[in-house]
Formats: C-alpha cells, sequence, structure tokens
C-alpha cells in the first residue's frame, strides 16, 4: 500500500490520495476471499470477497503506517516507480506488477510496502504459501504496518491457521483501532472458523461503526448475531472516535 511508504510532512497529502486509490483498486479486485470458500458462492460474506487484505473503500479511515522517518528518503527515490507499479497492478497486469514490486523490494530493502504488494498479488492468485512469505518479509522490514499484519492473518486462515490468523488480525487494531476490514476479518474468522459468536458480534459492530455509511449485509449480520449471541462483547468496541491518536506513532 501507498500508505507503506510514508504518511506525513510533505508527502502526506499526496500519501492519502494515492492511498484511497490503491486501497479501491483492491477492492475492486477479486479473489482475495474473505471466508475462504472460493467455490459455489454460498456464503453469506460472497458479496466481501474481494479487498480482504485492504481497507474499505467506505470506511471512514484509511490507517497510517508507522514508519521509521529515515526511510523516508527511500520512499522518496522509490515512489514514482512504486506509483506505476500500482497502477500496473490496478490495470490488471498482475504478472508485471509482480515483477515490478519484486524489484522494488529488492533495491529498496528498508521499504515494507513492495513485498506487501507481492503478497497481495499472490492472495488474488490462491497461492496462500507464497503470500504468507511476502507479508513476513513485510514485517521482517516494518513490524508495525497493519496492512501486512491483516494480509498475514488471511493467508494463515486460508491455510488452517486460525489461532495464528486471529493474532496478527489483533496486532493490526492494535496498531489501528480504527483499521475497519481488519474487524471485518478478525468478525470472520471468529464466526465461520472459531464459532466465537461473541467476538465475531463484536468485530461487526466495530466495522460498522467505522464506515461512512453503514453496510446493509454487515446490519442484518448483526442483528442475526445479536440473537444467537445475546452475551455482550467483553471488549469496548472501536468508534468513530477510537484511535485518532496512532496517527502520529511515527
Amino acid at each position: 500500500m501507498w500508505t507503506s511508504f510514508t504518511d506525513r510532512g510533505r508527502l502526506g497529502a499526496v500519501t492519502a490520495l494515492f492511498a484511497a486509490l490503491v486501497l479501491s483498486g483492491c477492492a475492486s479486485k477479486g479473489g482475495v476471499g474473505l471466508e475462504g470458500s472460493a467455490e459455489g458462492g454460498t456464503s453469506k460474506y460472497e458479496q466481501q470477497k474481494d479487498g480482504g487484505a485492504a481497507a474499505d473503500s467506505d470506511a471512514i479511515h484509511i490507517p497510517p503506517v508507522p514508519h521509521d522517518p529515515a526511510v523516508e528518503k527511500y520512499a522518496e527515490q522509490a515512489m514514482a516507480e512504486y506509483a506505476r507499479a500500482l497502477q500496473t497492478r490496478m490495470a490488471g497486469k498482475d504478472k508485471e506488477a509482480l515483477v515490478m514490486f519484486r524489484s522494488l523490494g529488492e533495491r529498496f530493502p528498508q521499504l515494507s510496502g513492495p513485498h506487501l504488494n507481492v503478497g497481495l498479488i499472490y492472495m488474488e492468485q490462491e497461492d496462500y504459501a507464497k503470500a504468507q512469505q511476502a507479508f513476513e518479509q513485510s514485517l521482517a522490514i516494518n513490524d508495525a504496518n497493519p496492512y501486512a499484519h491483516n494480509g498475514l492473518g488471511l493467508a494463515l486462515r486460508e491455510q488452517g491457521q486460525f489461532d495464528d490468523a486471529r493474532i496478527h488480525y489483533e496486532r493490526a487494531l492494535v496498531l489501528d483501532p480504527k483499521y475497519a476490514r481488519a474487524h471485518f476479518n478478525l468478525a470472520v474468522l471468529a464466526e465461520l472458523y472459531m464459532q466465537d459468536l461473541n467476538l465475531a458480534l463484536e468485530h461487526f459492530q466495530a466495522y460498522q461503526n467505522l464506515q461512512k455509511l453503514p453496510d446493509e449485509n454487515v446490519a442484518n449480520w448483526i442483528v442475526d448475531l445479536q440473537r444467537r449471541a445475546p452475551d455482550a462483547p467483553s471488549q469496548p468496541v472501536a468508534n468513530q472516535d477510537a484511535g485518532n491518536k496512532n496517527g502520529e506513532l511515527n
């Protein structure tokens, strides 16, 4: 993600613009299953399959990526080429984009963003082992990248490693409690794979609270979970005021 480079200073406005663009682009690409079933399309989450490792276009907040200020000079050097790689990916030329992101990752080992995008491409190709490896490379560079934790959670979930997937979703939410997509993915994991309905309800509610406009599907799911899991959530639910302090974690 563009935010994997930098999110402050004179690049801040450009970063936010490109982040929104990139995240929307991710969301428009299919194949990143949220619930792991690529066959049949019978899941109630079918309409939410795309964009699993990205924030929602309707989310009120785009998570920043805390980073070492020392890497900003490398981000500036790589910015133009990174933008071309993103545009290539958004154009559906994943094979070409993969080469470009790999090249960036080799020449700019200080940046976590190229490896993150390599992971996202592998997720779309349903090569979850390679996706996991790429996300882990991203986190080895910057363990505070919430997108990489969320992506790794998805890759681990697809390989049946549910407890580890939960750890990485929760790590993403510690880094940014307003990261709507991480709430969504954790809720899906909790309901479909861990049968923890209270946890699912808690995080679907958090996701819903972080949307500009209520998601009608999620609203129905919340009603269903409130009926089946009436216990109150054991942890605070994120809201639109939460996480404001996370924008300056650098």
